[in-house]
């Protein structure tokens, strides 16, 4: 590799006179190692739930953006999932859940990371036609009224809003996000539309609140009010209320596992957590149009009609609020009542209230408007409701401390879960690493045998390789605040320039005391060792499991200790905090530890053992060459071994989240969850 290794070939000489005791056999125990590594996958593989998770996990080790049912959660990049589902979705037909789970699939996503301000959407380059398949839902399934609640709730998303200046142009325009003529009332298509969905919903559930309401909603975003209050005062007499939200997670679900396997707890948390509520905040606006009617009726001379519509409003928030089957419905429940019973002109919006204290002020029109009435003591009756919704609210702020992501309920354990799982893949990761540093280490050492003689293949091989690793270094290090991916090929390229250093320090020193250092075989002279037998003659079985206790462990022990960082890195802990607009930024000092969590023994065990072989007088190149052979199928067998805890401890994590998961699902009340894109707390 430099200009003197063109001097003619000359004979090995130590150092020492002292004998170099020829190399050891191959242990017999790299048979048992290979054959234990192969039994271990062997069995893992036998299990689907482990085969899924492996499968997984070897998927986003190799590339990110290459897990499918990941994607598929990811409004950005689930339109290379539409021909898979769309199969799956043909081939069951006949199932109710999973076309709607199929319907809504990509629905959800689109509206949490674009939501609508109200004016129509540009077009955008993928849309999954969620109305459409809604619509051919509710004709291969007449009788089922779940099937008119999600047509009729992303209607509401889009097309049906309330945009009246009796909100205050000002204000609706702010959050809409436009002007004048963009504020206006739907297309008369969509509201005939609607009003056929809701009028058929009823008619198959004629005790529950939601139709009525949604027909109010949508009777005053097209400026029929009479039709509206008319409806409202039905809803207040429902004893029931479903939106039927439970089918579209369930739907998901079922569609999911049937296109990519079941993943467990991961996989279900995405719907669960992407679960949109676009009827409530209309339902909200139409409050405030219902109370409107009530100032303008009690302006009239009116106040006993006024104080009716007051009373509708109160009834359906207390009905949301206390048999809502989702805690966020629940919540709107809070948010409709408080309108109710506020004065329009109260200087604490009805969304900040959260003692009866804080109420009293912001209702002195509305107390005087019962005064007025003879109806006194219903202002009493009030009292004790705005204390029962003011404990809901507190239940909420309390929760939200105790949750591990927003909007997902207490109790189901994410961060460990997701931190296993991470974990694992740093292992993949490591082992993939390793694997892929034998290999190079085996193609370098065929090269030296091969071509050992030929100086120039030899010196131009080794000048390719440090301008490669020179390269990887400084491209790396340019893009280090991008990924941890580019810290991984900084350290990559320091580590195979140090050894590269190590190695031409090492011959420096010799040729400075005479002694001519030989490549290979062919390099020496006749029965002298080369470099690599001299290695090979001193690398013990103690050498082997000192190396493994100074290099694998403390790896091991710090990748288990680190697991808590790792969950916010898995890609289901990134989707729920991109929902909430946390910032992600990774610092050089963050991506330098992920890339070592992540690549830290391919790196270290040649390192070591140039440092080693230098510490031996022996070329380190030689060692580390041979640090690579020898620590492979150990380092191999602990990686297998701590995969097993992790996912063990994984399996037992994702059985109990699942479990809470669709306990939460089914009733998520109990788990006080916080869902949607608008939230008005």
């Amino acid at each position: 590799m430099d200009a003197y290794d063109s001097a003619p070939l000359e004979p090995v000489i130590s150092e020492k006179a002292v004998p170099i005791p020829r190399a050891p056999r191959a242990s017999r125990w790299s048979g048992w190692l290979i054959g234990a590594v192969l039994g271990v996958l062997a069995s893992l593989w036998a299990f689907p739930s482990v085969r899924y998770t492996l499968l997984a996990q070897l998927e986003f080790a190799l590339a990110e953006d290459s897990v499918p049912w990941l994607s598929s959660l990811d409004a950005d990049r689930s339109a290379r999932e539409v021909p898979l589902l769309d199969q799956v979705a043909a081939r069951n037909s006949d199932d109710y859940l999973l076309q709607v789970g199929r319907a809504t699939a990509f629905a959800s996503a689109r509206i949490r990371h674009e939501p609508v301000r109200g004016r129509r959407r540009a077009p955008r380059q993928y849309d999954d036609h969620t109305l459409g398949r809604l619509g051919e839902v509710t004709r291969l399934y007449p009788t089922l009224a779940g099937s008119y609640a999600h047509l009729a709730r992303y209607l509401m998303a889009d097309r049906v809003r309330i945009r009246r200046p009796e909100l205050s142009a000002q204000r609706a325009a702010a959050e809409a996000g436009a002007t004048g003529p963009d504020i206006g009332a739907p297309a008369a298509h969509d509201v005939e539309i609607m009003l056929w969905a809701l009028n058929t919903g009823e008619k198959l559930d004629g005790d529950n609140a939601f139709w009525p309401a949604m027909l109010a909603t949508t009777f005053f975003a097209a400026g029929e009010d009479k039709k509206a209050l008319d409806a409202l005062a039905r809803a207040s007499r429902k004893a029931r209320w479903d939106a039927y939200i439970y089918e579209e997670v369930l739907g998901q679900w079922r569609l999911y596992s049937a296109a990519y396997g079941d993943h467990g707890a991961m996989q279900q948390i995405g719907p669960l957590s992407l679960v949109v509520f676009p009827h409530l905040h209309e339902m909200r606006r139409m409050a405030e149009m219902a109370r409107w009617e009530a100032d303008r009726l009690a302006e009239r001379g009116k106040p006993a009609e006024a104080a009716k519509v007051r009373r509708y409003v109160e009834h359906l928030g207390e009905n949301l609020r206390d048999n809502a089957r989702w805690a966020f419905e629940a919540l709107y429940g809070t948010d409709l009542f408080f309108i109710a019973c506020t004065d329009s002109d109260s200087v604490l919006t009805p969304s900040r209230i959260r003692t009866p204290a804080e109420w009293e002020p912001q209702a002195a029109r509305y107390h005087k408007l019962l005064v007025e009435i003879g109806r006194a003591y219903e202002y009493k009756i009030v009292r004790n409701e705005v204390g029962a919704s003011c404990d809901l609210r507190k239940r909420v702020d309390l929760a939200r401390y105790d949750a591990s992501y927003p909007g997902i309920p207490p109790g189901i354990p994410l961060m460990p879960l997701f931190g296993n799982w991470m974990g694992g893949i740093c292992l993949v990761q490591q082992a993939l690493g390793l694997a892929g540093a034998v290999l190079l280490a085996w193609i370098w050492e065929t090269i030296g045998r091969r071509y050992g003689a030929r100086r120039n293949v030899w010196r131009n091989a080794g000048i390719a390789l440090i301008a490669l690793a020179t390269g990887a270094a400084l491209y790396g290090f340019i893009n280090l605040l991008t990924t941890p991916r580019m810290a991984g090929l900084v350290m990559a390229g320091v580590t195979v320039l140090s050894i590269a250093a190590l190695e031409a320090g090492w011959r420096a020193h010799r040729r400075r005391h005479g002694i001519r250092p030989a490549h290979w075989a062919s390099d020496a002279a006749p029965g002298a060792p080369n470099p690599a037998e001299q290695a090979a003659a001193r690398w013990t079985r103690g050498t082997t499991v000192r190396m493994l206790l100074l290099i694998v462990v403390p790896y091991l022990a710090v990748l288990y200790t680190n697991r808590g960082e790792l969950s916010g890195l898995h890609p289901v802990a990134i989707l729920l905090t991109s929902l909430t607009g946390i910032p992600r930024a990774t610092g050089i000092r963050d991506s330098i530890e992920l890339a070592m969590l992540a690549s830290a023994l391919p790196l270290a065990i040649p390192l070591v053992s140039a440092l080693w072989g230098l510490y031996r007088r022996i070329s380190p190149a030689a060692g580390a060459l041979l640090g690579l052979r020898r620590l492979a199928l150990p380092t191999f067998v602990l990686l297998i071994a701590a995969y097993a805890v992790l996912l063990n401890r994984m399996l037992v994590l994702d059985g109990a989240a699942s479990q809470a998961i669709q306990k939460a699902a089914l009733n998520d009340r109990q788990w006080v969850l916080t869902h949607g894109p608008e939230n008005p707390f």
